[in-house]
């Protein structure tokens, strides 16, 4: 009988595998220092820090689990040092230490991050790594690690793109806010081709990857991405209709730029963070086209469309007073 350790099961991605794993009644515990944001997930819940070894150990021995799904991570663009991001490298030192001495693993998901390589550029291979700061080296240090390893057990390392969905945070639920506020506006005529996942879609792969039973999965790199791909404008338009906000005009960039030097101003000085800063607008209008035919093949169809993700995400909103506009389904 399979048993998944989710480490890092409180955070956003998380709590929509808890989600999955416990309406599909698979036996899972949530290892992680914050405690669930669904009260209902309580139950399967472990106080663990993955920077305390000895209790790491113990709680993992102690559960004995036959897969494991490692999202636990520090987050966040504006670290000075890599001392604080030690759960990104030093947690994951600790994890493999562990595994090394197991034989009962199966297999391991380690999650890293599109940001090993800056927006825009597209690694020649999984080892093809330029961060632009240094989460994103913190973060490919932990999958050199992960690569040097001599785990006994089959290892995955997936980069998830851009993640939107309900429980998360930071610039994709300001998106939504801001086009429910009718203060959005597309860049340019130009779509531009961004990866990213409904946050449902992306608990489904990681699911499917850590059972599917192909060799070829093993000492892999996913990009985690939705399939088609949907523009930033495309993606725009489905919130608004779901909404039934207000059409959404197009902008010159150097207007947009004028308000995001504005905002990044702001932030700098008040430590307030606007809805479009100068890094946002940049991350909004630099796309890629990310290899994800090894994704494909492993998830097949996947289980949300952008219309149906758009609406549970804004329904999600609505029910816990973070947009205006109650949403319908188009």
């Amino acid at each position: 009988m399979n048993s998944i350790l989710v480490i890092g099961g409180s955070g956003f991605i998380g709590t929509n595998v808890m989600d999955y794993l416990i309406k599909k009644n698979i036996s899972c515990i949530n290892i992680d220092f914050n405690p669930p944001k669904k009260k209902a997930h309580r139950a399967y819940w472990t106080d663990v820090d993955i920077l305390d070894y000895d209790k790491l150990e113990s709680t993992i021995s102690n559960f004995g689990p036959t897969h494991i799904i490692h999202l636990a991570a520090t987050l966040g663009m504006d670290h000075k040092t890599l001392e604080t991001l030690d759960t990104n490298i030093k947690g994951v030192e600790n994890i493999i230490k562990i595994l090394e001495s197991k034989n009962d693993i199966k297999r391991i998901i380690f999650t890293s991050s599109l940001l090993v390589c800056k927006a825009g550029y597209i690694p020649q291979n999984d080892t093809d790594f330029c961060p632009p700061n240094l989460y994103g080296k913190s973060k490919a240090l932990g999958e050199k690690l992960v690569r040097s390893a001599k785990l006994k057990c089959e290892w995955v390392i997936v980069r998830p793109t851009s993640i939107w969905g309900p429980w998360f945070d930071y610039s994709y639920k300001s998106f939504f806010k801001v086009i429910d506020k009718n203060m959005y506006m597309h860049i340019g005529n130009n779509e531009i081709q961004k990866p990213a996942s409904f946050v449902g879609n992306t608990a489904y792969m990681l699911i499917k990857i850590l059972f599917e039973n192909d060799p070829k999965i093993n000492n892999s790199t996913y990009y985690l991405a939705d399939y088609p791909w949907y523009s930033s404008e495309v993606w725009a338009n489905t919130i608004q209709q779901t909404l039934g906000s207000k059409p959404i005009k197009t902008a010159p960039l150097w207007i947009l730029r004028i308000i995001a030097i504005i905002g990044s101003l702001i932030k700098a000085i008040f430590r307030f963070d606007p809805p479009l800063t100068l890094s946002r607008l940049n991350n909004m209008h630099i796309g890629g086209i990310y290899p994800i035919d090894n994704i494909k093949n492993v998830s097949g169809t996947l289980p949300h469309d952008l219309n149906e993700s758009v609406y549970i995400t804004a329904k999600w909103m609505y029910e816990n007073n973070l947009i205006k506009h109650k949403p319908s389904k188009i």
